[in-house]
């Protein structure tokens, strides 16, 4: 296993034995913090020929819509065109609060819905667990 980058507010590494390029989030982030983990995981990402990630984000806080919209309608789309011909496989490990705003919170649900949808370009899901995210990111792709 590569060592993991530790910056101030999240974690990077790749585990070639997984296939899996992992981003953790150590504490609440701003947009401009989670924009530059975003660009470094896919960085990571493309220096190993890796679309298998597996988002842990139990620690960011609260669900931002701004972030949501940039991450749907930008940053995701960009990365599967940049990955190509890997596809980008995403499994987010996901707190009980997290989840909870995702399913009740008018404000962002609708958002975290379409950032998930089958219709986009990638393939999104929400696990409770890392064992549960990891087996998901190592089952063939649909």
């Amino acid at each position: 296993m590569l060592t993991p980058t530790p910056l101030s507010t999240y974690s990077l590494s790749y585990r070639p034995d997984l296939d899996i390029v992992f981003l953790r989030w150590l504490t609440p982030d701003t947009l401009a913090e989670a924009q530059a983990s975003y660009e470094a995981t896919l960085a990571l990402a493309l220096a190993h020929g890796c679309g298998n990630w597996l988002l842990d984000s139990r620690r960011c806080g609260p669900l931002d819509l701004l972030q949501t919209a940039w991450l749907t309608h930008e940053f995701f789309p960009a990365a599967v065109a940049r990955l190509s011909p890997h596809p980008l496989r995403m499994a987010v490990f996901s707190s009980l609060q997290r989840w909870e705003q995702m399913r009740t919170d008018a404000a962002v649900a609708p958002a975290v819905q379409a950032a998930i949808a089958p219709t986009q370009p990638y393939e999104a899901a929400i696990f409770m667990t890392e064992a549960e995210a990891v087996s998901w990111l190592q089952a063939p792709a649909a």
